[in-house]
């Protein structure tokens, strides 16, 4: 789905679809106007402006700091595969054909598939972990005309993760990571070590996948399958589908009394029961100022790649007691918030 909004007067664009494009009766190339695309894998796209989550008000936000405006000088495609990920190669193909100034991917998956439509157009990316992800091949030394952010800086965080887990769950044994199907290669290669670490210590992990079509239903399979397998701990990856879905996955880890460390504190502000990650607001300002940097000439390859180095931990101790569970002292000790 691909929405465009520009206000100029009373001229204003509607919802369109992907699959057909259709264009702004506005010039985006008017002097002074610029034409971003912004793409997400889940999200609709009436969601992804400066009033939505916190993603986009941080994005959206700063941007409108730095001056732009929508509405005013700014131009903004807003596309979404609403959680289908054999749609992502049309969606690539259709946002490269509309020529943006600039492409903002809220997705490594997406911008794998934009890499080969395009060498000439900026695209910005906030991903895991990007050269894991297949998105770069150097952090420092970013591709042509890729940059962005690492909303995970480096897979090692997820060992954390396990650890926070198990020290609030004894006897931990049997856990699943939650994935789209669409990140495969995140989990064969980038969390190896991750699984051999567990196995030294008596944990098994194992990925569960996600179908093509991410809704709701596939939600609920997945957890009916993991209370099948006796699964007694969930790791829930930081692809932005789960974002998107945070309070049915929080729910649905309630309702199977399934204790699950999440990446972004936004899953305990809706009932999760733990998160360990990054701040992602702002990492989202950091993505605004690299399109300012870029709008003004910067060409994305001189950009090295911004990794987070500031983790939370956040604890949700309703959460904890209605599963039965205590978090250790030594757990709350380090915690840089505990909701009560």
């Amino acid at each position: 789905m691909r929405r465009r909004e520009f206000i100029a007067g009373t001229a204003i664009t509607a919802a369109l679809s992907f699959a057909k494009p259709v264009y702004a009766q506005t010039d985006a190339r008017s002097p002074g106007i610029k034409r971003i695309a912004i793409v997400h894998t889940a999200e609709k796209p009436e969601g992804m402006t400066i009033n939505g989550r916190l993603t986009f008000k941080a994005y959206f936000g700063e941007l409108k700091r730095l001056g732009y405006v929508e509405g005013q000088n700014l131009l903004v495609d807003r596309y979404s595969a609403l959680g289908q990920s054999d749609h992502y190669g049309d969606l690539a193909r259709t946002i490269v054909a509309s020529h943006p100034d600039l492409i903002i991917s809220l997705s490594g998956p997406i911008a794998r598939q934009l890499k080969p439509l395009t060498t000439t157009i900026p695209i910005l990316v906030s991903s895991g972990d990007p050269v894991a992800g297949g998105v770069v091949t150097n952090l420092a030394r970013p591709d042509k005309n890729i940059t962005g952010v690492s909303v995970d800086a480096g897979l090692g965080v997820y060992d954390k993760r396990l650890q926070f887990l198990s020290e609030t769950v004894r006897n931990l044994r049997n856990v699943r990571v939650l994935i789209p199907s669409s990140a495969t290669m995140f989990w064969e290669t980038g969390l190896a070590p991750l699984r051999e670490a567990a196995g030294r210590v008596g944990i098994r992990i194992a990925a569960v996948l996600l179908s093509e079509k991410l809704d709701g239903a596939a939600y609920e399979r997945v957890f009916d399958e993991m209370e099948t397998d006796r699964v007694d701990g969930l790791m829930v990856a930081h692809q932005g589908e789960h974002l998107t879905n945070r309070q049915l996955i929080a729910d649905l880890a309630a309702k199977h009394r399934l204790p699950a460390v999440y990446p972004h504190r936004e899953f305990v502000d809706v009932g999760g029961l733990l998160s360990y990650g990054t701040d992602l607001g702002d990492a989202m300002r950091r993505l605004a100022d690299m399109t300012d940097q870029v709008m003004k000439g910067a060409k994305p390859a001189g950009i090295p790649f911004y990794q987070q180095t500031k983790f939370e931990l956040v604890l949700n101790r309703t959460t904890a007691k209605s599963l039965g569970l205590e978090f250790p002292v030594s757990l709350l000790a380090v915690a840089d918030e505990v909701i009560e």
